[in-house]
C-alpha cells in the first residue's frame, strides 16, 4: 500500500529547565526550537492533497505563537514534570489535532542542532483520504 506524507515546520524561541536523572535541576535557559508536524494518508483528496500546507502551517504557527518568548515550564501541560522536548512534542500533537480536527502522524521537536524528540500518537496510524481542510474522509467520500 502506498503512503503519502506531508510535513510543515516552524520555529520559535522559549525557555525551559529540566530535572536531571540525578535529581538536580538545570538552570532555566532558552532555545530556538523547531517543530515539525507530519501528516500521512493512504489516498489523496480530490485536489491531490494529504493536507493543505497552508492550513497545517497556519495552525502550527498559531500554536507556537502562543509559546514564543515564554517559559515552557509554566504551561499547565508541563505541571508535575519537566518541560522536556518529548513532553513538548506530545503537547504540540494534541494542540494541533484540536486545531485541525485530525491526527498528526508525528511531531518532531528540535531543541538544539542534533537534539530532537518525536511523538507518534497511538491513534495516528495510516489516515484515510482527507479533505483539503485536513478533515478525514472515508475512502471514496467527498472532500
Amino acid at each position: 500500500m502506498n503512503i503519502y506524507e506531508v510535513s510543515v515546520s516552524v520555529r520559535f524561541s522559549a525557555r525551559h529547565s529540566v530535572a536531571m536523572p540525578d535529581g538536580t535541576a538545570e538552570a532555566p535557559h532558552g532555545h530556538d526550537w523547531r517543530v515539525t508536524a507530519a501528516f500521512r494518508a493512504d489516498r489523496l483528496d480530490e485536489n491531490g492533497f494529504v493536507i493543505d500546507f497552508l492550513a497545517a502551517r497556519t495552525a502550527l504557527e498559531e500554536i507556537v505563537g502562543e509559546l514564543d518568548g515564554t517559559d515552557l515550564n509554566e504551561l499547565p501541560a508541563m505541571s508535575g514534570g519537566s518541560a522536556t522536548a518529548e513532553r513538548l512534542a506530545e503537547y504540540m500533537a494534541g494542540r494541533l489535532k484540536g486545531r485541525l480536527g485530525r491526527d498528526v502522524h508525528c511531531i518532531r521537536v528540535t531543541e538544539a542542532p542534533g537534539c530532537s524528540a518525536a511523538f507518534y500518537p497511538s491513534n495516528a496510524g495510516r489516515d484515510s483520504t482527507v479533505g483539503r481542510d485536513g478533515a478525514k474522509r472515508s475512502p471514496g467520500g467527498s472532500g
